[in-house]
C-alpha cells in the first residue's frame, strides 16, 4: 500500500460475489465526506477548466448537453487528490482481486439540466489498448442518480469472451456537438464486431439498472456491455467521476485505429510490447494502490 492511502475500506464480499457473477454491482456508502468533497470540487474543476481532450453531445434532436473529458485529473487538483488517496484504486484492486491496480483511464461525465441524451451501447475495451479480464471502471458521482438514467449493464457479458467494434447495429441516439480528439470514425480495430442493438432488442437481453447516491462507488467490469437511457427532461444536473482501472497482468494492446493513450504517456525507454503486462510499465500505468 502506498503511504497515507486507506487501510481497508468497507468492502462486503457479497458485493464483490455480485460483482464477479454479473459484472457490475454498487458499492453503497464508500465514499467517505472527505472523497465527497474532494469529488465534488474536482468536477467542478474539470467541468469549467476543460482541456482539449472533451467532446460534447447532445441528444437527436439536439438538445441537453453531456459534456465527457479525458484524463481529468490531470488538471483538476482535487480529482488528482482523490486518485492519490487511493480509495478509487483500492475499490478497484479488491474488485478484481489483485495485489494492486493501475490507472488507465479517468473521465468526467457532466449532463446539465433539461433534455438528457441517451449513452450508446458499447463496450469499454475497444476504446483502450488493454485487454484482459482484470478490468474494472470505478463509477463515484457527485449527485443522485435514478435508475433509468444510470449507467445500466447487460448482466453476465463481461463473461461473453469477445471485444466488439467502437461502432453498433443500432443507430446513434446523439449527436456530437463537439467531437474532440476522439472522433468514433477513427477509434479502434475496425475488423471487431459490431455492438448489438441492446436498446433495441431489451428483451433479449438481461440488464441491470441502478439507483446511485453520492458515496456509493458503481463498478463495472471493464468488458461489459453497458449503456444509459435518455429523457426528454430532468430538471437536475448530475456529475461523475469514471476512472479505469487494470491489474498488473494485464495486457497492453496495439490498436489499428485510434485509442486513448496510457495515462502517463508512452515510458521513456520507447514503445510498449504488444502483449506486455501493464504491471511492467508502471509510469504508462501509474499504480493507484497496492497492498502490502
Amino acid at each position: 500500500m502506498l503511504p497515507g492511502m486507506p487501510a481497508h475500506l468497507p468492502i462486503l464480499e457479497e458485493d464483490l460475489a455480485a460483482y464477479r457473477r454479473d459484472g457490475a454491482v454498487v458499492l453503497r456508502g464508500v465514499l467517505d465526506a472527505s472523497a465527497l468533497a474532494l469529488l465534488e470540487a474536482g468536477v467542478e474543476e474539470a467541468y469549467h477548466n476543460r482541456n482539449q481532450r472533451h467532446s460534447v453531445v447532445r441528444n437527436a434532436e439536439g438538445k441537453g448537453e453531456t459534456l465527457v473529458e479525458q484524463y481529468p485529473s490531470q488538471h483538476s487538483p482535487s480529482l488528482a487528490a482523490l486518485v492519490a488517496s487511493g480509495v478509487p484504486g483500492q475499490i478497484a484492486a479488491r474488485a478484481m482481486g489483485t495485489p494492486s491496480a493501475q490507472l488507465v483511464l479517468d473521465q468526467i461525465f457532466y449532463k446539465c439540466p433539461g433534455p438528457v441524451a441517451a449513452t450508446p451501447w458499447h463496450q469499454d475495451t475497444p476504446f483502450l489498448r488493454v485487454r484482459g479480464d482484470d478490468l474494472v471502471r470505478v463509477w463515484l458521482c457527485a449527485d443522485p442518480s435514478p435508475a433509468d438514467l444510470t449507467v445500466q449493464v447487460v448482466r453476465g457479458s463481461h463473461r461473453w469472451n469477445v471485444v466488439y467494434n467502437t461502432r453498433s447495429m443500432a443507430a446513434s441516439p446523439v449527436v456530437p456537438a463537439r467531437e474532440g480528439d476522439f472522433a468514433n470514425d477513427q477509434l479502434g480495430d475496425a475488423h471487431l464486431p459490431l455492438v448489438p442493438d441492446v436498446a433495441g432488442q431489451r428483451e433479449s437481453f438481461e440488464i441491470l439498472r441502478f439507483d446511485v447516491e453520492p458515496g456509493d462507488a458503481l463498478i463495472f467490469q471493464g468488458n461489459v456491455l453497458h449503456g444509459a437511457e435518455g429523457r426528454a427532461d430532468y430538471p437536475l444536473g448530475r456529475r461523475a467521476f469514471a476512472s479505469l482501472w487494470g491489474g498488473p497482468l494485464l495486457r497492453y494492446h496495439r490498436s489499428e485505429g485510434k485509442t486513448f493513450p496510457p495515462p502517463g504517456g508512452e515510458p521513456p525507454e520507447g514503445k510498449i510490447a504488444d502483449g506486455a503486462p501493464i504491471g511492467q510499465y508502471e509510469t504508462a500505468f501509474p499504480v493507484g494502490w497496492r497492498e502490502t
